[in-house]
């Protein structure tokens, strides 16, 4: 594989960490609850409609964007503490 084939994947993720993190400090200034799967669940939300290839082989499977999304949730909240 083509590790620059690779790249607008990886700014795409960037796209939905920094989305997280915006949604995190929502949530914090507004006084709900968070955790890292709370998050977790907005990015996989966020992430639902994407859907990156490379080689027209897709990179994601349902578990694959899970792991992703729980991945981002987990950085932005150990982040803040």
């Amino acid at each position: 594989m083509n590790t620059a084939q690779l790249l607008p994947h990886l700014m795409k993720l960037g796209e939905h960490l920094k989305a997280a993190q915006e949604h995190y400090t929502t949530l914090k200034t507004t006084g709900k609850p968070f955790n890292a799967e709370i998050i977790a669940a907005f990015v996989q939300m966020k992430m639902s409609g994407w859907d990156p290839k490379v080689g027209g082989r897709a990179l994601l499977d349902d578990d694959t964007r899970s792991a992703a999304a729980r991945f981002i949730g987990g950085i932005v909240v150990n982040a803040a503490m």
